[in-house]
């Protein structure tokens, strides 16, 4: 007995013994998935910052599908897709990342996302269901502004939509900014369409005429000279493009002066009573036809035609490749810019490009201010999907780059004019003119 004792107490120990080796090993084994999860977003966070897209894009999905339960890879799904224009994608997996971590009780990290998840839903026009995340995220420095944003919200109809097919073309002005004829019934004036600027604004004197409601302080925006401009956002009970009544819209409203425009030919500045901003643009396919003289907006219909390229949303800005001297940089499309430009993140990046700067002092302007250059790069060659570029002239600026995406450059209108361009839901084509 005592023999058979012994004999199952060593069965027992041994057995014990390669369970705890098997814990010990399965252990390892998901520290080691965690890691290898980790390692993953830290590498797409790097192709990320260096502008590597599509390299980024694999990793997360890579690391969302070996561990559906990761919350930094919930996160950084909801990420790629807001960058890629997949804004139902970016709403679902930022709630996902949020019941992923509310468990862990209400943290200061939760709140936040829960304001960028009230953010994105506010940008996708899903204002009614903002509101309270919006809030719920209003943290430190982002209060004012989300407060505001969560104010209007509650006044504005639960989805966006657009009151039968949006079809309007009118004729493309030469020498300044494509322009749209934008207001509400009897007050209707030019809107410069600027897709660098992320939302549709009206000048303050203009608001009041319109009839703009719930007006609250949002803070301060940053114009392209780098000043700090206070802003107000509200509600537009009505707004008409052309002859396509929208409906009720947020704008963001500033001082008249903010809104300057200068004439690529050297005439006056122009001043427009308002800018159509990305996040109306986003929704519609934006066409610029300086061959047949027109501007079209319209409702998408169909896929993207194959052959455009893929933009990048960032910070409210759309940004596209532009292969300069052989090499692939982003540049922000921004038709309310006067000149392109670099920037020094831009030259930096360039290939030889310290060595090709020379001394100007040339002085451009954007939407809301100017900027001086104090070098510039001469006789480059830029290519940019259908459309190539040559002998072309970039001043170097001082532009404030994302720490999440490189910004190295601006294609504004002086570039812009001499070709075809089509945005539509966050694909670009660029077509030269004949």
């Amino acid at each position: 007995m005592q023999g058979r004792c012994q004999s199952w107490l060593r069965a027992w120990v041994a057995f014990g013994a390669v369970a705890t080796c098997g814990l010990v090993v399965a252990s390892c084994i998901t520290r080691a998935v965690e890691t290898t999860i980790e390692t993953k977003l830290e590498l797409a966070a790097t192709a990320l910052r260096e502008g590597r897209l599509e390299e980024a894009e694999e990793l997360i999905g890579e690391a969302r599908k070996r561990d559906p339960r990761n919350v930094n890879a919930a996160r950084s799904s909801a990420l790629i897709a807001d960058l890629m224009w997949r804004d139902e994608l970016a709403i679902s997996e930022q709630m996902a990342a949020i019941r992923l971590l509310r468990p862990a009780g209400d943290t200061e990290d939760l709140a936040r996302l829960r304001g960028q998840l009230g953010e994105q839903l506010f940008l996708a026009g899903r204002w009614g269901e903002s509101s309270t995340p919006l809030l719920a995220g209003a943290l430190g420095v982002d209060y004012e502004r989300r407060r505001a944003f969560a104010v209007v919200a509650a006044t504005l109809p639960f989805v966006r939509r657009f009151a039968g097919p949006l079809v309007t073309e009118q004729p493309l002005l030469s020498g300044k900014a494509p322009e749209f004829i934008c207001g509400t019934s009897g007050r209707l004036r030019p809107f410069a369409i600027d897709t660098g600027t992320s939302m549709t604004t009206v000048a303050a004197t203009f608001a009041d005429e319109l009839g703009v409601r719930s007006k609250r302080s949002a803070g301060f925006a940053v114009d392209g000279a780098g000043r700090q401009l206070p802003i107000e956002i509200g509600m537009l009970p009505r707004f008409r493009i052309g002859n396509v009544d929208i409906g009720a819209v947020p704008v963001l409203v500033v001082a008249d002066r903010a809104l300057r425009l200068r004439d690529l030919h050297g005439g006056p500045e122009h001043v427009p009573r308002g800018v159509l901003g990305l996040d109306m643009i986003a929704a519609c396919r934006l066409t610029l036809d300086p061959e047949r003289g027109s501007v079209v907006l319209e409702l998408p219909q169909g896929l993207p035609p194959a052959d455009s390229v893929q933009c990048v949303r960032s910070e409210g800005r759309c940004l596209l490749p532009v292969v300069v001297e052989g090499k692939r940089l982003w540049f922000v499309l921004d038709t309310g810019a006067s000149h392109s430009s670099l920037t020094t993140l831009g030259l930096v990046e360039m290939p030889r490009g310290e060595q090709r700067a020379v001394a100007s002092f040339r002085r451009v302007r954007t939407v809301g201010g100017g900027l001086v250059a104090v070098r510039e790069v001469r006789d480059l060659v830029l290519r940019c999907s259908e459309a190539r570029f040559l002998r072309v002239t970039l001043p170097v600026v001082n532009r404030g780059s994302s720490d999440l995406f490189p910004v190295h450059g601006v294609l504004g209108i002086d570039l812009l004019s001499r070709c075809r361009v089509t945005l539509d839901r966050g694909r670009a084509r660029l077509t030269a003119l004949r």
